[in-house]
């Protein structure tokens, strides 16, 4: 991948259809809280009413957030498991990696900032993990500078 692909937006197909239905989530909520303001407005001096404050705090948060999710989705490169290869550490690539340190497998997916969720083993292609292992082979061993310090990584295997 081409550092002119890697400065987008990217997203996995996955990650593109769990934005695109938090945005339909985050749509409600900013109509719920359009009804909220309407119905708490009509409670007389709306700077005095706490209701329609809050309602209002609540909205715009809400199109804050709705408004950046639209923007990254209209950007973004979707990749998609045809133009992920398995030869070499990528974006979108699954890799297994054994700590050399604490003889510890972990597996990490390669994924977009937006999608990351390091509950779910996906990590940023931002991070510094993901960086340390770009571009790597299986049986390569990556030493990759970690919020606790250095870390060596053997790559045992990597998937799409």
């Amino acid at each position: 991948m081409n550092e002119n692909q890697i400065n987008k937006t990217l997203l996995t197909e996955e990650g593109y259809e769990r934005l695109s239905k938090k945005v339909e989530k985050i749509q409600g909520k900013v109509q719920q809280n359009r009804e909220d303001m309407s119905r708490t407005a009509k409670n007389g001096d709306l700077s005095e009413n706490a209701g329609f404050m809050a309602a209002k705090e609540s909205y715009k948060s809400h199109l804050n957030s709705l408004n950046e999710l639209r923007d990254v989705l209209n950007e973004a490169r979707v990749i998609g498991e045809d133009d992920i290869e398995n030869e070499r550490v990528g974006f979108g690539n699954s890799v297994t990696v054994k700590d050399l340190e604490q003889d510890a497998e972990y597996t990490y997916r390669i994924v977009g900032k937006y999608e990351a969720r390091m509950e779910h083993g996906e990590i940023s292609v931002k991070s510094p993990v993901a960086q340390g292992l770009m571009d790597k082979e299986s049986g390569d061993v990556a030493e990759i500078d970690t919020p606790g310090g250095k870390t060596k990584y053997k790559i045992l295997e990597i998937d799409k």
